[in-house]
């Protein structure tokens, strides 16, 4: 009978500490929240906030070609409506190529395009910023022997470049303005 009673004793005492763990995970899980990037906070009425946030940035004339290479895809990635503008972004992209490594004869083989956008989002009407960043992407691309080739390589290097800095831009600015919010 002793046997028993410890074998039940002992199942008890198991039972007791799952239930203590089970406990404290679903404690410790209600403390965390998930939510979505682009999600609305306060409830799902079919809107996002954050979204709407970005949809409501109008972005600076650009000045040169790299800009406005980043300036379309933002104005595409952000469903940009100039109609209920509340923020405005300040962009400037550069370009730069590097040579990554050399023929035997001398001339490049492979070259990197690097592509860096400094930004500031401000809120209409004012002058501090509310984001200030830089992002920054690389694209690769091989040389070759034609002339044509080469500028259309570098052309493409650069509208590649210039894709992933717009979608770390919107990124950055989504992150920003989804804590401001």
């Amino acid at each position: 009978m002793s046997d028993r009673s410890t074998s039940s004793a002992h199942r008890l005492t198991r039972r007791a500490a799952l239930g203590g763990l089970l406990g404290i995970g679903a404690l410790s899980l209600a403390a965390c929240q998930v939510s979505p990037l682009y999600g609305d906070r306060s409830g799902f009425d079919g809107t996002s906030r954050t979204a709407s946030a970005l949809s409501a940035i109008t972005i600076d004339p650009p000045a040169d070609r790299i800009t406005q290479l980043v300036r379309n895809e933002l104005v595409f990635g952000l469903g940009n409506q100039a109609d209920n503008a509340r923020y405005r972004l300040a962009l400037r992209a550069t370009s730069s190529t590097q040579t990554l490594s050399v023929t035997g004869s001398g001339a490049a083989a492979a070259q990197t395009v690097l592509i860096t956008a400094n930004y500031q989002l401000y809120r209409l009407g004012d002058d501090q910023p509310l984001v200030q960043n830089v992002a920054r992407s690389t694209a690769s691309y091989d040389s070759v022997d034609q002339r044509f080739s080469n500028q259309r390589a570098a052309i493409d290097a650069q509208e590649r470049a210039a894709r992933e800095v717009a979608a770390i831009v919107e990124a950055q600015l989504a992150a920003a303005l989804a804590t401001a919010l």
